[in-house]
């Protein structure tokens, strides 16, 4: 299992690695901004430069430091960015299968759901890195540009928020861990969820605009995650949580159940 893990880790630590400095510069230069901002004294007046209908997805980001410090964790490229790296992590058994790799793992008398369990660590290690990662980076940006007297961000706050994107990029990630116990190529299982995913997103964020549609947003994991709700205090973290985890789990076992009963 070692071993796996360790072959693994080789061949994803440079994109790990660059993404997650991508994502610590975003940060940084996130807490840049609203730290000028904030100096001119003007936070609140980015409202009116904003569409009326990301009000609702931004919230209280838009009127205060502390809010304009947490974009970075629901920010629609930063969420698909992890998301879609979650993906790639997760359909690492498809490409064993097109490498032939995966004859060679399992001609030693090796549990055959290890193949899984493998991603699964390794899925889960790398997206917990990120949103160490990120939130490293914003506490360390806070202290070094912050504005003397700016009230910073609660802790609280940041950790439920990178809690749902790490979640929300582990529900995806599992289904195409999911998508990958059924492909023999990880291109065709990493597109077929990848734009899943796109597709979802886009459906969660029209419902916010167009009420008949948002009985629908409830399909789709991002419904789950709302940074402006979380800033508002109105989201019910729990419940979100859960709902997401249960589909996490879900996509997890069904990965289980099919590489085990998959002819390789």
């Amino acid at each position: 299992m070692i071993a796996l893990v360790r072959r693994s880790f080789e061949r994803v630590v440079r994109p790990l690695l660059a993404i997650g400095l991508l994502l610590s510069a975003f940060q940084i230069a996130l807490i840049a901004s609203a730290s000028s901002i904030a100096a001119d004294g003007d936070v609140a007046g980015l409202t009116r430069l904003v569409p009326g209908f990301l009000h609702k997805s931004l919230g209280l980001a838009l009127v205060s430091f502390a809010g304009m410090t947490t974009i970075g964790f629901f920010d629609a490229v930063i969420v698909m960015i992890v998301v879609l790296f979650a993906i790639f992590l997760g359909t690492e058994p498809a490409a064993d299968v097109e490498a032939g790799y995966v004859d060679l793992i399992l001609a030693r008398p090796l549990p055959r759901h290890w193949i899984v369990s493998r991603s699964v660590f390794l899925m889960t290690a790398s997206v917990v890195a990120l949103m160490l990662a990120m939130g490293l980076a914003l506490w360390l940006a806070l202290a070094w540009l912050a504005p003397s007297g700016a009230v910073w961000p609660q802790a609280g706050v940041v950790i439920t928020m990178a809690a749902h994107l790490m979640m929300v990029s582990l529900s995806f990630g599992a289904a195409g861990l999911a998508a990958a116990a059924w492909a023999k190529r990880r291109g065709s299982a990493g597109l077929a969820v990848g734009v899943a995913a796109l597709a979802l997103y886009l459906v969660d964020f029209l419902a916010t605009m167009w009420q008949p549609i948002a009985g629908l947003a409830r399909v789709s994991p991002f419904h789950y995650f709302h940074g402006g709700d979380i800033l508002a205090g109105t989201a019910r973290a729990g419940l979100d949580f859960t709902v997401l985890g249960a589909i996490t789990i879900g996509a997890i076992a069904l990965a289980y159940w099919r590489h085990g009963r998959r002819d390789l």
